[in-house]
């Protein structure tokens, strides 16, 4: 069923998701999916024509957990085969009987459990088994339509209408159809994967501008479908190619040049094949479906609007009687030899308010959907409303793309707004040109400069990294010393130039004659006169003592123990000296003593 491969193909337009996310909304259920689901739990009961109730329960139960979510299902079946399907017909029907014999001869030797597969694969789901369902959902108000051809295009003409949101089955056409939305492999957790047709050219890897649905239903009608088979060695990924390569949007043109765009010689595009292609394409845009509203058949879209030329539409269905249609589509008759299968009328029967058949058209939207066209409604601003054509889905698409462009383009030619700048008076002009800080007087919130104080700086303290500089220790201590030693020196010139303005006139010339002054006042405060010999090392101490500037602070900071420092050294600090530290000073003064 389906398209080989195409599932996986659109994993970047699969995300898996829950039942409750379309809380509110109405889905469309592919049933057929559902029976042959619920037929491998009673092969055997089927195989051997005994009539069940475990199809109609397990259809039942599937119904009852969207209910539990507020969502309202409408339940899809097929009708009769379309004339495009006859192959395939003919092939599953041979398959089944293979299968059922292969399964009788199983049985025969006693393997039961071998020949359940093959049960399995031998199940054809009939009208009558659909019809019981029917029944069942009658009783529950549930909606059922049996499609005169296929499902498929039944549940694409709900989902392109509006009636349905989401489609719920595990044929992968689907898409093919013109779908928005499709839930596959839902479990009964109510959990599946979610496919959006918005997503599909990112599976494709085209911009959204050179993406098309024709070019993606043309991808897979090449790789082979249900209506056409496919090419000998070409599948979704050559397929895929080949769309990309041409820009051709004829299949009659653009089929010749798939042997040399794919560099595949061998292949021959017959004029069978090319007509064939065409009657696929138009079997999937405008196959016979049944309109509960107008109660008639009509075609998926209109042919006349795309340009399909009719003869390639004999596949699609054929449009027979309208009363007819209408007894087949709520399952009275047989779809294929109109037999009596039951008698059920919608006018007798209660039904709700959003039923398919009261005759009154509802579009499905979901509880988020509600509450967006709510807020909507109550805001004051128009909204732009974009009218579906339901028969032109396609070009909707491109209506709806060309708006946002121009309105992207509408932005760069919007003219600038003139604005009335008024001139200030003379009177606020001259009081801005008096303040010369308007934002620090105003605003309080503002740090004012006077809190942060401005940091003082010894420009004669070098701080350097013990890490970064190289020059040795004991280097940097000598020129240390010999800095402060010129700047004692300095200081003392200073001082020393400072006593001599101070001293008067008739001040002491020599350090001898100031010496004999001071002997002479002790001899008069002691009434004694002594002799006093001033030898040479006396003249040295004296002067000595004479040069040194008369400060306690300098002989105080001499004993201060030097401070231990950090990881980064002050090299501007004086060493201290050991007292123990033999030094020039001390060597000449010993030797003068002696």
């Amino acid at each position: 069923m389906g398209i080989t491969g195409l599932l996986p193909f659109l994993e970047k337009a699969t995300k898996p998701c829950h039942v409750s996310e379309f809380r509110g909304s109405t889905v469309a259920i592919d049933t057929y999916c559902w029976l042959h689901k619920g037929a491998n739990s009673c092969a055997f009961q089927l195989a051997s024509g005994e009539d069940t109730k475990s199809l109609v329960n397990y259809c039942i139960k599937y119904i009852n957990l969207l209910q539990s979510y507020d969502i309202k299902p409408i339940l899809v079946f097929d009708g009769k085969n379309l004339p495009a399907k006859s192959e395939t017909e003919s092939k599953r029907r041979e398959a089944r009987n293979k299968a059922k014999q292969r399964a009788t001869e199983l049985l025969k030797l006693g393997k039961a459990d071998e020949a359940r597969t093959y049960l399995k694969q031998s199940i054809n789901i009939t009208p009558e088994m659909a019809s019981s369902v029917i029944k069942e959902c009658h009783k529950l108000g549930v909606d059922c339509i049996v499609a005169p051809y296929e499902s498929d295009a039944q549940l694409a003409f709900f989902n392109r209408k509006g009636v349905a949101e989401i489609i719920i089955s595990e044929d992968s056409d689907l898409m093919l159809f013109g779908c928005t939305k499709v839930l596959y492999k839902l479990d009964i957790r109510g959990c599946g994967y979610l496919v959006e047709a918005e997503k599909i050219p990112l599976s494709m890897k085209l911009r959204p501008d050179k993406f098309t649905f024709d070019k993606f239903r043309y991808m897979c009608i090449l790789s082979g479908c249900d209506y056409v088979n496919s090419l000998q060695g070409i599948g979704l990924k050559k397929a895929e190619k080949f769309i990309k390569l041409t820009e051709e949007t004829n299949p009659l043109i653009f089929l010749d040049k798939v042997p040399r765009y794919l560099n595949m010689r061998h292949l021959s595009i017959t004029d069978q094949y090319k007509e064939s292609f065409m009657l696929a394409d138009a079997t999937f845009r405008h196959q016979t479906v049944f309109d509960p509203y107008e109660k008639k058949l009509v075609p998926l879209t209109d042919p006349a609007v795309h340009g399909t030329n009719p003869i390639y539409c004999k596949n699609a269905g054929h449009i027979f009687e309208d009363d007819l249609a209408y007894q087949v589509a709520i399952g009275n008759l047989h779809p294929s030899n109109h037999k009596v299968l039951n008698d059920w009328s919608p006018t007798k029967s209660k039904l709700p308010k959003n039923s398919i058949w009261s005759g009154v058209f509802s579009k499905s939207m979901s509880r988020k959907q509600q509450q967006l066209l709510f807020r909507k409604r109550e805001s004051p601003k128009k909204n732009k409303v974009i009218n579906n054509n339901d028969d032109d889905y396609d070009e909707w698409l491109k209506q709806e793309s060309d708006m946002k462009i121009e309105q992207e383009i509408a932005v760069y030619f919007q003219k600038p707004v003139k604005r009335n700048i008024e001139p200030e008076p003379e009177e606020k002009q001259e009081e801005n040109e008096e303040r010369t800080s308007p934002v620090i007087n105003h605003n309080p919130f503002v740090k004012k400069l006077s809190k942060f104080k401005l940091t003082k700086t010894d420009s004669n303290v070098i701080v350097k990294s013990r890490y970064f500089f190289s020059q040795p220790e004991t280097q940097i201590i000598n020129q240390n010393e010999e800095k402060q030693s010129e700047n004692n020196d300095t200081q003392t010139e200073v001082n020393n130039s400072n006593d001599t303005e101070n001293i008067p006139d008739n001040s002491i010339d020599s350090p001898l004659e100031a010496l004999e002054k001071i002997k002479l006042d002790e001899s008069v405060s002691q009434k004694t006169v002594e002799e006093v010999d001033l030898t040479k090392s006396d003249e040295e101490k004296i002067t000595k003592t004479m040069s040194q500037p008369c400060s306690s602070k300098s002989t105080l900071n001499i004993n201060i123990k030097r401070k231990k420092l950090g990881p980064c050294r002050s090299v501007g600090l004086k060493k201290t000296k050991s007292e123990g530290q033999p030094t020039l000073h001390n060597f000449f003064k010993n030797v003068n003593n002696k």
